[in-house]
Order: C-alpha cells, then sequence, then structure tokens
C-alpha cells in the first residue's frame, strides 16, 4: 500500500456455481474511462450475470440511456423500446407503492437503496425483481446518473413462502418435526418438539438428536438409520426417546431425506407421533380382557352350575323362577365377556382390515337369517356389487350387532328388519341401512355414543351401541341413528369405499 488512491470502481457481486461447489463472483467496473459523449463505461457490463441499467436523473423523467445484454433477456424488452424511457414500465397492477415510493425517496436524496418488488417482462409475466440503485458521481461530485442493478428473485421469494407455509403447519402440528442439516445438527424444532422432549428450541437447535436419545436402541439400530437417510431412503420405525427430565416415551418416527436440485441431500426432516399413551391403552386392554374373561367365565360357570342345580330341586316355583333369572343374567355376562374379545380384535384389526365387496353383505344378512329364522330379515342392494369397501373386513361385525339389536329386543310378534344399500351420486360413500321395527333406541342413549362419554348417571345399557360405533369408526367411516316410519330406528353406516 503506498496511500495513492485508485480509480473509482462499482462492486457488483453475485452468487455462482464453479467447480461444483457455491462461489461469490464479485466484478469490478472502473467508472473512470467513460464514453466520449455520455461519460459512462464502455465494457464490462454485458460479461455481468445481472441486469443492468443507467438512469440519467439530469433528464425530464429520468430516462434510461444504457442497458445491458441481461436487462434484455432478464425482463424481454428490446433496446429500441427501453432506451430513453423511464424503468416504471417495468410496474404493473400487483406492483406494491412502497418499494416504488422507497426507490424514488432514494433517488431524491441522492442515496443507494436497494428493494425487492413484483415487477413484469414483455411478456406479462410476473417475476420478484431485487433492484438495487447507486448514485454515480462526476468530478465535481454532482449525482447525475443513477446505476441500476436487476436480479431474478423469483426462487427466493418462493422459498421463502414454502418456508413460511411449512413454519405455519409446523408449528400447528400434532407431531413433533425437527430438521438437522446432512451432517445431523438440528436446525429447527416445532413447538410439539418443545412440549414432547421438554427442551426448548434454543437447547435443541445446533445440538444433534443424540440430544433425546435412550439405551433402548442399540448401535446397529442407529448405524441402519443413518444408512438409510444417507443413501436418500426414508425411515420408519418406532423409537424409545428420553426427555430432558429423564422419561422414556415412544414414538412412531418417519426421517425424510430433502434434496437440492441437483438431488444432494441438504437437510433431514423428522416426524416424530407420541404413541406411548396408545400402546399403552392397548396393552391395558389387552390384559383386562385376559383377566376379566377368564374371571367371568370361571364365575359364569360356577353361578349358572348353582343355579341350574337349585333349578333341577326346588319345588317352589318362585324360586325356580329366581334361578331361571339367575342362569339368564350369566348368559348375558358371558356374552358381555365375548364382545370384550370382540372389541380387541377390533382394536387390532382396524390397521390390517382389507377391502371388501360389496356383494359380501348378502352372506352377512343370509347367516342372520339362518341364525334368527323367526324373524323377517331383507336385503336389497342398489349398488355395483364389485364395488369394494375401504376397510370392510371390519363391516360384518356391525352388521351382526345391529340385526341382533333388532331381533332381541324387539316387541313386535315377527320382527322386521330390511338392510338397505346404496351409492348416492354426489358422494364417496356407500350407505347401509338397517331398519327396524321395534320399539326404536332411545335418543339420549344414542346422544352417549356419540359424545363418547358415560358417566355413573348417564351411560348406555350395553356395549352393542359402542361396538357398532367403534366398528364403523374404525373403518373409516360414519353412524347416523334416525326414526322408521312408523315405529323403530334406522341405523346408517356411511362407509368409503376404494376409488380406481
Amino acid at each position: 500500500m503506498n496511500g495513492k488512491r485508485g480509480p473509482p470502481v462499482v462492486a457488483l457481486s453475485s452468487p455462482v456455481v464453479w467447480d461444483d461447489r457455491e462461489h461469490i463472483q464479485t466484478t469490478f467496473i472502473d467508472i473512470s474511462e467513460r464514453l466520449s459523449v455520455s461519460g459512462l463505461p464502455d465494457y464490462a457490463l454485458n460479461e455481468v450475470p445481472t441486469g443492468i441499467s443507467i438512469a440519467d436523473i439530469t433528464r425530464d423523467d429520468q430516462p434510461l440511456i444504457y442497458i445491458n445484454d441481461m436487462f434484455v433477456e432478464l425482463t424481454g424488452y428490446p433496446r429500441e423500446e427501453v432506451i430513453g424511457t423511464n424503468c416504471r414500465f417495468l410496474q404493473g397492477e400487483r406492483t406494491r407503492e412502497e418499494p416504488v415510493a422507497k426507490m424514488r425517496a432514494a433517488i431524491e436524496a441522492r442515496e443507494p437503496v436497494t428493494v425487492v418488488l413484483r415487477n413484469y417482462r414483455k411478456d406479462g409475466s410476473m417475476f420478484w425483481n431485487r433492484v438495487t440503485l447507486t448514485p454515480i458521481t462526476d468530478e465535481t461530485g454532482t449525482v447525475r446518473y443513477y446505476l441500476g442493478f436487476q436480479e431474478d428473485v423469483s426462487e427466493q421469494k418462493l422459498y421463502e413462502k414454502e418456508q413460511a407455509i411449512f413454519k405455519k403447519h409446523a408449528e400447528a402440528a400434532e407431531q413433533a418435526i425437527f430438521i438437522t442439516d446432512r451432517a445431523g445438527t438440528i436446525e429447527y424444532v416445532n413447538p410439539t418438539f418443545e412440549r414432547m422432549t421438554g427442551y426448548s428450541a434454543e437447547e435443541a437447535i445446533g445440538q444433534s438428536p443424540r440430544l433425546i436419545k435412550s439405551d433402548q436402541q442399540d448401535d446397529r439400530f442407529y448405524t441402519e438409520l443413518w444408512e438409510t437417510i444417507t443413501a436418500g431412503n426414508i425411515w420408519e420405525a418406532e423409537v424409545i426417546n428420553r426427555t430432558k427430565s429423564g422419561e422414556l416415551y415412544k414414538v412412531h418416527q418417519q426421517i425424510v431425506p430433502i434434496t437440492n436440485d441437483r438431488g444432494e441431500i441438504t437437510h433431514f426432516a423428522a416426524i416424530e407421533r407420541d404413541v406411548t399413551d396408545t400402546r399403552f391403552a392397548e396393552q391395558v386392554l389387552d390384559v383386562m380382557n385376559r383377566v376379566l374373561r377368564h374371571n367371568v367365565r370361571t364365575s359364569v360357570n360356577v353361578i349358572d352350575g348353582y343355579a341350574e342345580l337349585l333349578a333341577n330341586n326346588i319345588e317352589d316355583p318362585e324360586l325356580r323362577a329366581a334361578a331361571r333369572i339367575i342362569r339368564e343374567r350369566s348368559e348375558v355376562l358371558e356374552k358381555i365377556s365375548d364382545r370384550t374379545a370382540e372389541i380387541q380384535g377390533l382394536f387390532k384389526r382396524r390397521k390390517d382390515a382389507k377391502s371388501l365387496p360389496v356383494g359380501n353383505i348378502v352372506e352377512f344378512v343370509e347367516r342372520n337369517r339362518q341364525q334368527y329364522p323367526e324373524a323377517d330379515i331383507d336385503v336389497q342392494i342398489n349398488a355395483n356389487t364389485d364395488m369394494e369397501i375401504k376397510n370392510g373386513g371390519l363391516l360384518q361385525s356391525a352388521i351382526d350387532e345391529a340385526i341382533e339389536n333388532a331381533v332381541v329386543h324387539n316387541d313386535q310378534p315377527v320382527a322386521k328388519i330390511e338392510v338397505r344399500v346404496c351409492k348416492p351420486e354426489e358422494t364417496a360413500d356407500v350407505h347401509i341401512e338397517i331398519a327396524d321395527n321395534g320399539p326404536g333406541i332411545p335418543s339420549a342413549e344414542w346422544e352417549i355414543i356419540t359424545v363418547g362419554e358415560e358417566t355413573p348417571l348417564v351411560h348406555s345399557s350395553g356395549i352393542g351401541l359402542w361396538l357398532i360405533y367403534w366398528t364403523v369408526t374404525a373403518l373409516g367411516g360414519a353412524v347416523e341413528l334416525t326414526e322408521n316410519d312408523p315405529r323403530g330406528s334406522v341405523l346408517t353406516y356411511r362407509v368409503p369405499v376404494v376409488i380406481d
């Protein structure tokens, strides 16, 4: 450094990819050499990978007196249409006034400015333009020209928009979400992650997922995980993690590799759903089912045996009637025990149930006809019998239960049940109506089912309606209850079908 002052230059920096790596390219434009007429730069401007324009602010309406090749390519306007006009021709219907006013104020104050605004090409297409305006002074220090740089940042704006949308959904998600870089360093966690793990975003960001690692998985598990995701494949498994306070919790985890335009993995997104309560509930249900069924069956067998002994050895009609009632109630208890097994099976089958042709409903009804020959059971199908019902393997329990209820609780000389199947054009569901001529299901009892909660004072009379409701819900459908005409009830199952 000899203290000498170099020529005035304008430095233009822009991102470039060189040798498969991202770099910043800076071009220095010597503005000391000037064109003979205008005193403006004479070279290099067409080599810059950014639109460049020069406006003369000493003339009326501050017209453009120069544009480079990239400006023409970016905007689609040829030079002959641009030179001599104000750059506002790039503005359009959705160009906001705020950035335009900011540029105008900077020019009036003879100051540099950078804004991002909507501009429009000659063909009418919109692009996001990052405009940087720099004042150029002459030998006397007077600003005569403004050098403008135009850069298409539409992809960046799209990324920012998508990022905002992702953040909005991620922060409202019930699942824990965290994102790491390629090396596995956490860069983002959502609020559910904070609640689930006990770690704040400030504590988690910059750490690795080992932060929540427990000792419940071995090294081979994590080696397989890492090999899977670094190969570009999605990892999915159940994992036991540990909270900040040391509690273990189980999650269903998915890790998705995120790639750039060149197919290179840049990040990993992990989505975790806490299944601790679900697994615990299913384990409790399984154990309770086994214990209750064993105890209930044992007790029922003992009670029924003694009741039968009493009924065969007692002459008093009232006592014989009492023994008969004991035996009937024993049968009810045994049936309830069997229902618990059905409900447990329902929970286990709800994710594995296969689709079922609509025509199979005829077989279900025919089995009920054979079981209840004293009842009048009819079936009408006004739908394509080959159409598949999603998760239809669960449907038979709901149909059997409804028909059984309609027969057993019927107060008419002959129980009449109609099973009607149709496929309304305006819906994507099959409707299965099961109508009876019985006393009807009390609306208060059905309300308990739909609300999903019983209390000591408000409860349903059995688990049959619960079984119907749970079954249809498990196969992805809905149940409605209406009154039949002139008497009885109509249960309508709205169940989804397989769409080709």
